[in-house]
């Protein structure tokens, strides 16, 4: 019986360490499984956080640069915008006296008057020559920057002149101008390409092209006072 009591302690012994190690062994794997679950929302929400980020940081910058394009859209549209440029068909000319004439030459002035009835603008130099007809006499007129460039808005029956010179073609040598009678001033109002036409027969023009007769000045506002 001693020997048996022995042996049944013993095995007991056995089963409650196994039992013990077990349970040490199944405790440590549900920590280790709790710890990895930890980790794992951890990451998570890291990379929940950084997406946030990135998202909003993302928004922010489209909207800086949405607002940017519209603040250079209006910046242009406002300077691409203001009173519209004065159409041929807005305009009609005219010559004056201007400054009389002397030496050779006359200076009328070329007169431009809005017509319309909007406002409108012109800018610079018009273009100017002496024709017959249909067929322009020699060359255009060569330009004079004496007179700054400016814009000049015309109200409706506003005008702006340009000051002309007109060299008398009969003081040029018959070869180097071969003057030629003209019957009109064909004038080309600043930025157009459809011409304006003044009747006149008080001038000829060098048909041979090398030789220029006229200057034209930028135009400035008013009509020069002279008529």
């Amino acid at each position: 019986m001693d020997g048996m009591g022995r042996t049944i302690q013993f095995s007991a012994r056995a089963l409650l360490r196994g039992i013990a190690t077990t349970g040490i062994v199944a405790a440590l794997a549900l920590a280790g499984g709790c710890s990895g679950s930890g980790n794992d929302a951890s990451s998570t929400a890291a990379s929940s956080s950084s997406t946030s980020r990135s998202a909003s940081a993302s928004s922010t910058s489209a909207s800086a640069s949405t607002s940017s394009s519209a603040s250079e859209s209006n910046a242009s549209a406002s300077a691409s915008g203001g009173t519209p440029i004065c159409a041929s068909t807005d305009l009609t000319a005219t010559l004056t006296q201007g400054d009389g004439g002397g030496a050779g030459s006359s200076y009328p002035y070329l007169v431009l008057t809005n017509s319309g009835t909007t406002d409108c603008s012109v800018t610079g130099y018009p273009g100017v020559s002496l024709a017959s007809g249909a067929t322009q006499i020699g060359a255009a007129a060569e330009r004079d920057d004496s007179v700054d460039v400016t814009t000049i808005v015309l109200k409706p029956g506003d005008s702006a002149h340009s000051a002309l010179r007109i060299t008398n073609a009969d003081n040029f040598d018959a070869d180097s101008c071969n003057a030629k009678q003209a019957d009109q001033l064909v004038v080309y109002p600043p930025d157009q390409t459809q011409a304006l036409a003044i009747p006149t027969t008080d001038y000829k023009g060098c048909a041979n092209a090398d030789t220029v007769i006229i200057t034209v000045r930028a135009l400035e506002a008013g009509t020069g006072s002279q008529q």
